[in-house]
């Protein structure tokens, strides 16, 4: 009985040892860094933008040959969806491009190494985006004679129906240099997104005018082209 006990415990000893695990190598953390670029032109609707991030390990190496993905949350929406995903370069680094219409928030995505669970997942890194809407600009006539109506008509996209639309003598650019730029005339977007801008001018000479749409309905301010006009 004794050896019958005995050759039993050694066969489960086996067969426990045989179905041990291995033991798997360290998953290494991994980090995002997001590149920020201070533009002071904005980025418009309808129109591919570019951005970039950094995938890091936990010395702050940067790791290669993994996929980043870019999720978005445009204005108004409650859900992330993907827009674009590219594989980290011997740097660590990666570019992608993706068209906006609105104002969103924006999200690095890092789900791991699953092949060989060398990475672990990143967590996700947030940051918000303003895109300000296309505004095109005409003036009826650049020549005028004193007495005269400024005509200026435009659409804008997205359509910003009631939103505030605005002509201005000078162009009001962020950090523009020369004079600040004088108000001409105001209006609001019909619901196409066309608009009608009308200043008499009296005084003879030369002026850059430029439209600017109110920051509105999921958009940041919006700025046309500048027009030259002459005023005889």
């Amino acid at each position: 009985m004794g050896r019958i006990l005995g050759a039993l415990c050694l066969v489960l000893a086996c067969a426990a040892l045989t179905a041990a695990p291995a033991t798997a190598a360290p998953t290494t953390a991994t980090a995002i860094a997001v590149t920020i670029i201070d533009d002071l032109s904005p980025r418009v609707a309808g129109q591919a933008s570019d951005f970039s991030a950094t995938l890091l390990d936990d010395q702050g190496h940067p790791v290669a040959g993994q996929t980043l993905s870019l999720w978005t949350q445009p204005a108004g929406s409650s859900t992330f969806d993907q827009a674009a995903q590219a594989t980290t370069d011997g740097l660590g680094h990666v570019t992608v491009w993706t068209t906006l219409e609105r104002s969103a928030l924006l999200e690095w995505r890092y789900d791991g190494d699953g092949a060989s669970g060398s990475y672990a997942a990143s967590t996700p890194v947030d940051f918000a985006v303003g895109i300000s809407p296309l505004v095109t600009a005409r003036a009826h006539h650049r020549t005028l004679r004193a007495g005269h109506r400024l005509v200026v008509t435009g659409r804008t996209f997205p359509a910003k129906a009631g939103c505030r639309v605005s002509l201005w003598n000078g162009v009001p650019r962020p950090l523009s240099a020369g004079p600040a730029p004088k108000l001409l005339a105001r209006s609001v977007a019909r619901a196409d997104g066309s608009y009608r801008l009308v200043r008499r001018l009296h005084k003879p000479g030369r002026m850059r005018v430029a439209v600017t749409v109110a920051s509105c309905a999921g958009n940041a301010r919006g700025f046309s082209h500048g027009i030259a006009i002459r005023v005889r």
